[in-house]
C-alpha cells in the first residue's frame, strides 16, 4: 500500500478516535434532570456521585419553564434506579457549579435510558439576590463598589500580597475541614463520646432538674427583686464615692501612724527580752497542757453524750415548762407570804443554834393554857383574843405591799 493512502488512514482514525472521545459515543447511559433552574451549569459542567466524577452534562434545554439537564453518565456508574434525586451544588462562588447525583436504592427498579430525574436547587444563586435588589439599591450598591474600586486602585500589589499571605491559612483551614469530612473513625468516636454524655445526663436526669429548678428559683428571686436590685446598683455611685473619700483619708491616716509606729519601735525591741522570760512560763506550762488531755477526752466523751442528752431534754422542756407555767398561779398566790416564810426558817435556825458535845440540839416547848381546855369553837377566855385573817407579812411586822406601794385589799 503506498504510503500517502497509510498516512491519510491513520490521520482518519486519530480523528475519529478523537471524535469519540470529544463528543462521545451515542451509547452513553443518559437521563434528563428537571430543574426549577440551573444557573450557571454548561455543556460539560461535572456530575458527582458521592463526591467522584460520574459524567457530563451534555445538553440543557427549557421545558414548560423547567430546566432539562441531559446528563450522559460512565457505565461505571449506569444504570441508575428509581429514587434518583439531583442537586445543583457550587464549584466556585462566582464561577461554574456542579450537579450531585443521589443514586436510589439497588434494589429498586433501574431507570431506563433518557428517563426524567427531579432535581432541586437549594441555594439561592448571587444573581438572583441581586435581581431582587430594587432600582436604588442597585444604584447604591454600584456607588459602594465604585468607592471601593476608588480605594484599592494603586494598592493592587499590596492586595495581591495580603491575599498570598491569606492563601496558606485558608489552604490550611481546607485541609483541617477536608480530614473533618473524611476522617470517619474520628468522627465516629466523637459522636460515641457525644452519645456516652448523652446517656450520663440522663442517668443523672433528677440531679440535673434539680439544678435547673434551683437556678430557676435563683432567676425567679432575682427577678422578683429587680427593684431592690436596681435601687442596689443606682446606690453604688454614691457607695464607690464615699469609698473613693475614704481611699483618699488613707494616706493621711498612714502619716499619722507613722509617728505611732516610730514610737512602738523601742517596746518592740524590748519584746525578745520579754519572749526569752516567757519561756520558763511555758516550759512549765508544758506538763499542765499535758494533764489536759485527759480533761479533753472527757470532755469529748461528754460532748458524744450531749446530742442525746438534748434529744432527751426536747421532750422533757415542753412538759417542765407546762408544769412551771401551771406553778405561776400558786407562786403568785404564795409571794405575799415570803416574810413569814423567812421567819418561820429563821425561828427554826435559832431553835437549832444551841449545841453540845454531841452537836446541835433542838429543844421544844410545850405550852398548855386555858385556850386548850376550850372545845367550844368561837368562845376565848378574858383576856385571850384571836386574828385568823392577818395580812401577809403582819406576823413579822413587814407587810407586804405590790409594786405600787398598795398593801392587801
Amino acid at each position: 500500500m503506498p504510503r500517502p493512502l497509510i498516512a491519510a488512514l491513520s490521520a482518519g482514525a486519530i480523528l475519529a478516535v478523537s471524535a469519540v472521545v470529544i463528543t462521545g459515543t451515542g451509547d452513553d447511559y443518559t437521563v434528563d434532570v428537571v430543574l426549577p433552574a440551573a444557573t450557571n451549569l454548561v455543556p460539560g459542567s461535572e456530575v458527582e456521585i458521592d463526591g467522584a466524577t460520574a459524567g457530563r452534562v451534555k445538553e440543557l434545554e427549557t421545558r414548560d419553564g423547567k430546566a432539562v439537564i441531559t446528563v450522559a453518565l460512565d457505565e461505571d456508574y449506569a444504570p441508575l434506579h428509581d429514587g434518583t434525586t439531583a442537586r445543583v451544588s457550587y464549584k466556585a462562588l462566582l464561577g461554574e457549579r456542579i450537579l450531585e447525583l443521589f443514586p436510589g436504592k439497588d434494589a429498586a427498579p433501574a431507570l431506563a435510558d433518557g428517563a426524567l430525574v427531579e432535581g432541586s436547587v437549594d441555594r439561592v444563586e448571587l444573581d438572583q439576590v441581586l435581581a431582587a435588589l430594587d432600582k436604588p439599591t442597585r444604584q447604591k450598591l454600584q456607588s459602594l463598589l465604585d468607592r471601593l474600586s476608588g480605594t484599592l486602585k494603586g494598592k493592587e500589589g499590596d492586595v495581591q500580597s495580603t491575599l498570598q499571605t491569606l492563601g496558606p491559612a485558608v489552604e490550611a483551614l481546607g485541609q483541617v475541614l477536608d480530614a473533618v469530612g473524611n476522617d470517619g473513625p474520628t468522627i465516629r468516636k466523637l459522636i460515641t463520646r457525644l452519645s456516652n454524655l448523652m446517656a450520663t445526663l440522663e442517668k443523672h436526669d433528677t440531679d440535673l432538674e434539680s439544678t435547673i429548678t434551683d437556678l430557676t428559683t435563683a432567676t425567679g428571686t432575682i427577678a422578683a427583686n429587680r427593684a431592690q436590685l436596681s435601687k442596689a446598683l443606682a446606690e453604688l455611685p454614691e457607695t464607690l464615692k464615699t469609698a473613693e473619700a475614704t481611699l483618699k483619708q488613707v494616706p493621711g491616716t498612714v502619716d499619722a501612724a507613722s509617728p505611732l509606729l516610730r514610737a512602738l519601735a523601742p517596746g518592740l525591741e524590748q519584746l525578745p527580752g520579754v519572749a526569752k522570760q516567757l519561756e520558763p512560763v511555758l516550759r512549765d506550762l508544758r506538763p499542765t497542757i499535758a494533764e489536759l488531755r485527759p480533761t479533753l477526752a472527757s470532755a469529748r466523751t461528754l460532748l458524744d453524750h450531749t446530742p442525746a442528752l438534748l434529744d432527751g431534754a426536747e421532750g422533757v422542756l415542753p412538759q417542765a415548762n407546762q408544769v412551771l407555767g401551771d406553778l405561776g398561779p400558786a407562786l403568785t398566790y404564795l409571794r405575799p407570804y415570803t416574810p413569814e416564810l423567812m421567819g418561820w426558817l429563821s425561828n427554826w435556825g435559832s431553835a437549832a443554834a444551841n449545841y453540845d458535845a454531841n452537836g446541835h440540839y433542838l429543844r421544844a416547848f410545850i405550852e398548855e393554857g386555858p385556850t386548850s381546855l376550850v372545845n367550844n369553837p368561837g368562845i376565848l377566855p378574858p383576856g385571850v383574843t384571836q386574828h385568823l385573817t392577818r395580812y401577809p407579812g403582819e406576823s413579822e411586822g413587814q407587810r407586804w405591799t405590790d409594786a405600787h406601794g398598795n398593801e392587801m385589799q
